[in-house]
């Protein structure tokens, strides 16, 4: 006589295992998968961040080679796309530029002590929520 209850041991899974391991797997492929945007979206923020710094370490340079008497301070630049083209990949990127007089004490002054302060602001948007970020960079030029 045949003895079915040690040979179905054999048989291998039952539906209802396979269907847990098959939830379980589902929930974790879709976890993985929402990991892919937000990847995508935190690798575009570092790119919109890292061109907004070479913009603006752009812009200092290109007032650094003028010479500091030749810097003029307030508003040198208001704040404006650096691209009027849709598809160049600077027009979603604004720039504003300030110079000011600053004292020994790096606080601003209204009479040339030999120091000015550059702040270049790059706006830019961010990646997820369309909000407008910037990137300041700061320097100082003096007259020697």
């Amino acid at each position: 006589m045949l003895n079915l209850s040690k040979s179905k041991k054999n048989f291998g899974f039952s539906l209802i295992e396979i269907i847990v391991a098959l939830s379980i797997l589902g929930v974790v492929f879709f976890a993985l998968v929402q990991l892919f945007p937000f990847g995508a979206d935190i690798n575009e923020s570092s790119r919109n961040k890292t061109i907004a710094s070479f913009l603006a370490q752009e812009k200092v340079e290109e007032l650094y080679s003028k010479g500091y008497g030749n810097i003029a301070t307030g508003t040198i630049e208001a704040k404006q796309r650096l691209s009027d083209e849709p598809q160049d990949h600077f027009y979603n990127y604004k720039r504003e530029t300030q110079v000011n007089y600053i004292d020994g004490e790096m606080n601003f002054s209204s009479e040339d002590e030999g120091m000015k302060r550059v702040s270049v602001f790059v706006y830019y948007p961010q990646s997820f929520g369309g909000e407008e970020q910037f990137f300041q960079l700061d320097t100082i030029i003096t007259k020697n």
